[in-house]
């Protein structure tokens, strides 16, 4: 492991630096190991996927920054989660499904809003992927 410097751990704790494991793995199910029993159960994500700014191509430069993903679980709270460099998104927060998912672009103001109820489970690329699964029409796509 690599020393980091005061600056750098200073920056890290303040989230202004995106972690390096953070930024790897888009479009493949985070849940996979993200969960008790996995590769990395210190973090169990409830919810997890990657936004691409193309429907194909190389998910490691097709990832799209900065994009809201908005959801709303079946008890009506709002979890908002942007995505890191590599388009990738996730939370730990509890959620009751289905959820109710809305993909935002900030810049553009544009927005995609899926189809209420669909959303049963938090491994959003297990659907949402080249070949699409349970009803998802592909990848999840920045507006």
């Amino acid at each position: 492991m690599r020393p980091i410097t005061a600056a750098a751990a200073a920056l890290l704790a303040a989230g202004c630096v995106e972690s390096p494991d953070a930024l790897r793995n888009a479009g493949e199910d985070c849940g996979s190991c993200h969960r008790a029993g996995g590769k990395a159960p210190e973090h169990p994500f409830t919810a997890a996927g990657s936004v691409f700014a193309t429907p194909d191509g190389p998910p490691a430069r097709a990832g799209a920054r900065g994009v809201v993903v908005a959801l709303r679980d079946a008890g009506g709270r709002e979890v908002r989660l942007e995505t890191n460099s590599a388009g990738n998104f996730a939370t730990e927060r509890a959620l009751r499904f289905p959820v109710a998912a809305t993909i935002e672009d900030p810049a553009t103001g544009r927005r995609t809003v899926g189809p209420v109820g669909r959303c049963t489970a938090g491994s959003c690329d297990l659907c949402h992927a080249p070949v699409p699964a349970g009803g998802a029409r592909g990848r999840l796509l920045s507006p």
